[in-house]
């Protein structure tokens, strides 16, 4: 008398043809039906009864399958690949293009002349959050509404823009 393992494994040309069905390749199909009878061994050591009039339920195989196939899938999703030109050549190094320093300086003098024609207290607003410090971090410090601070900053942007 067949345990339920030998007759699942009776089947084994089946099982395989389900999980290429999947769209998985045929070496990794092998690996998942191995993977299906260390499950329906486990199943019948916890006592789950997986028969279908004396023999394999093919339903149940199926999900099993299934469901090892589609964990197969996620972690392969989650592997970074690296094609084998990228590891034979040099790691490019970010390098910044080189700043013209007389365009630059021309266009930071550009900018000064219009925030000195601008109100004091916008010139201050976009100065401070221009150098680094955030809207939500200088409205805390000085106790005026953060959207008072974005529209000003938004609006002195605006105008620098328009008039450089």
């Amino acid at each position: 008398m067949k345990t339920l393992l030998e007759i699942a494994y009776d089947k084994h040309d089946i099982w395989i043809k389900t999980v290429i069905s999947f769209g998985c390749n045929p070496s990794m199909a092998e690996d998942v039906v191995q993977e299906l009878y260390i499950q329906l061994s486990q199943d019948l050591n916890k006592g789950i009864d997986f028969t279908f009039k004396d023999d394999v339920n093919y339903f149940y195989c199926y999900k099993v399958l299934r469901g090892l196939f589609l964990t197969i899938c996620k972690k392969q999703r989650k592997v970074k690949k690296i094609y084998l030109e990228e590891m034979r050549s040099e790691p490019k190094q970010n390098i910044p293009p080189p700043v013209d320093e007389v365009k630059y300086a021309k266009n930071k003098d550009q900018v000064d002349n219009v925030l000195d024609q601008m109100f004091w207290y916008n010139k201050k607003v976009f100065e401070i959050v221009a150098s680094g410090k955030s809207i939500a971090k200088l409205s805390r410090e000085t106790g005026i509404s953060y959207y008072s601070l974005y529209n000003t900053y938004t609006k002195a942007k605006k105008h620098i823009k328009n008039n450089v």
